[in-house]
């Protein structure tokens, strides 16, 4: 019961990722900004640190793939990209106290990090044409506060949600 629930909540936060970017314009933060929701990889970002690790590395692989497909042209880049910043932020948490702000910290670079190997390939493939210094200046800024907010607002209940579905994991 607790993975459906647990499937069933990731996909409505796909989902409100996808409704929040057509909803929204890109620059409602500032003018000439364009910020990006990264909800869907906060929360298996979450999923790995409180709740189950390897469940979390299938589920970027999942959630990567259909991202892939439904809101980008090149089929394999959030294939590629979910699972691995998931596998590198469950090694960092290893190593990290596991806090509220060091989570947080750790999941805002994640998602820096995520941007920042989209647009290395993008680059490299010819179908972005910012500079670094503007693409830092007018999308990741941006997409860092936007994803602050949502970190802010859903933080603490993330949290204790999956230390419930841990504590009900361990028990059975």
């Amino acid at each position: 019961m607790q993975k459906w629930i647990l499937s069933l909540l990731l996909v409505a936060v796909f989902l409100l990722e996808n409704v929040f970017s057509f909803s929204f314009p890109a620059d409602f933060l500032w003018k000439g900004s364009i910020a990006v929701p990264h909800f869907l990889i906060i929360v298996l970002f979450f999923i790995a640190i409180y709740y189950h690790s390897l469940q979390a590395v299938y589920f970027s692989l999942l959630f990567g793939f259909l991202f892939d497909v439904v809101n980008t042209e090149l089929i394999g880049i959030y294939l590629f990209l979910y699972p691995v910043l998931t596998y590198l932020v469950i090694n960092a948490m290893r190593i990290l106290q596991v806090n509220v702000f060091i989570v947080s910290v750790l999941v805002l670079v994640g998602v820096t990090a995520l941007e920042y190997a989209v647009y290395g390939l993008l680059l490299l493939l010819g179908q972005v044409d910012l500079t670094p210094g503007i693409f830092f200046e007018k999308r990741i800024l941006a997409t860092l506060v936007l994803n602050g907010i949502f970190l802010l607002l859903f933080c603490v209940p993330l949290k204790k949600y999956f230390l419930r579905l841990a504590e009900a994991r361990e028990e059975k």
